[in-house]
């Protein structure tokens, strides 16, 4: 548990997915909200901790195959932006992306993190530690981890 801990003061957010069964049966979803979200076999839900909150994020997604970008900056810079966004478009993944943000939480402890479906990369015959490997050959990116995210198992 403190390893879990320790981890996610290293990342902005933290990731689970969840089947539509239980998204279904779960009581703390209002249905009005349920009704709004689109009918998948999934759902990604991204945490965002604060000091005295946790934002919330979910996301429909259509298979369970998910993976979380987590590079680790020097600091950001325009030319770290461009450098991020041209590996994007390299590999075309926007159509693969979920979410995507980037925060310093000190002037040295900077990242920038992309939920993506990784079955888009496997139907372009791309794979992930290529992306991975391309991510640390720009500039001012320190380490780039490949997390998977997990199917919650209440």
């Amino acid at each position: 548990m403190e390893q879990d801990e320790q981890e996610e003061k290293k990342q902005i957010s933290y990731g689970k997915l969840m089947q539509k069964k239980d998204f279904d049966e779960n009581t703390f979803i209002p249905n009005s909200v349920r009704e709004k979200i689109k009918n998948t076999p999934f759902y990604l839900f991204i945490f965002i901790p604060a000091d005295d909150l946790i934002k919330l994020s979910i996301f429909p997604c259509q298979n369970s195959d998910v993976k979380k970008i987590l590079i680790r900056l020097k600091e950001f810079s325009p030319d770290l932006v461009k450098g991020i966004s041209d590996v994007l478009k390299k590999f075309n993944l926007d159509i693969g992306t979920i979410h995507t943000t980037g925060l310093c939480f000190e002037a040295i402890n900077c990242f920038y993190e992309t939920y993506i479906d990784a079955a888009t990369l496997r139907e372009k015959n791309i794979s992930i530690e290529k992306v991975r490997d391309e991510f640390l050959h720009v500039q001012r990116v320190r380490e780039v981890k490949i997390i998977d995210i997990d199917i919650d198992s209440n």
